[in-house]
């Protein structure tokens, strides 16, 4: 089973378990697997503190992933903000029940 780490990970495990590193095709996907993963970690959270330290790593895999595409956090957000703009952000928790509209 192959899994992204952490770049300390190797150092901390040390003869526990083998590492290699990954091409720079192989490193995207499994950045996309990886937010997926930590997406779900947030999803199953109990506590605050657990839920907290998964959106902590969620945000490294973002910004990882952004690193690696050559995005700047701040154009991320910027779009985001448009985005807030144009469609409004979650904060009045409405949730869809149907849609009419033709896909």
């Amino acid at each position: 089973m192959k899994k992204l780490v952490r770049d300390k990970i190797p150092d901390i495990l040390a003869d526990n378990a083998e590492f290699e590193v990954l091409s720079n095709e192989d490193y995207r996907l499994s950045l996309r697997h990886k937010i997926v993963e930590e997406a779900k970690e947030v999803q199953t959270a109990q506590t605050r503190a657990n839920l907290v330290e998964e959106l902590g790593d969620l945000e490294e895999v973002i910004r990882a992933i952004l690193t690696d595409a050559s995005i700047n956090y701040e154009e991320m957000d910027s779009l985001r903000q448009a985005k807030i703009n144009q469609k409004g952000n979650f904060s009045q928790k409405f949730v869809m029940i149907n849609n009419n509209e033709e896909s």
